[in-house]
């Protein structure tokens, strides 16, 4: 029988609109950031990877900005983060990844 621990480890990949500027990237990364602080994550990392062109159009998009974050939260908080995403106008796509699992 597997037990599963009641905290985990995560990795979030989202693609914002390339309309954003530098300084509204910075702020959203930021704001998301602090609304996993505020749903009881813990260590949270951001790391931007830039702007990049995607292998196909996307929403009518040829680029998009990527944001990696990383952090340690348990199960429960991924459908509220989760909800906060898919209600940006900003982003694109996004993925989140159990990463140990992988």
């Amino acid at each position: 029988m597997v037990t599963l621990k009641e905290r985990n480890d995560y990795e979030s990949m989202v693609v914002l609109s390339s309309q954003c500027t530098e300084l509204e990237l910075k702020d959203i990364a930021f704001t998301y950031a602090q609304q996993l602080k505020r749903l009881g994550a813990s260590e949270i990392s951001v790391v931007s990877r830039g702007r990049r062109d995607f292998a196909y159009p996307t929403k009518s998009s040829k680029t998009g900005y990527f944001v990696e974050m990383y952090f340690h939260s348990s199960p429960q908080v991924l459908p509220l983060y989760e909800n906060k995403l898919k209600l940006d106008k900003n982003v694109i796509r996004y993925l989140i990844t159990n990463t140990d699992l992988v």
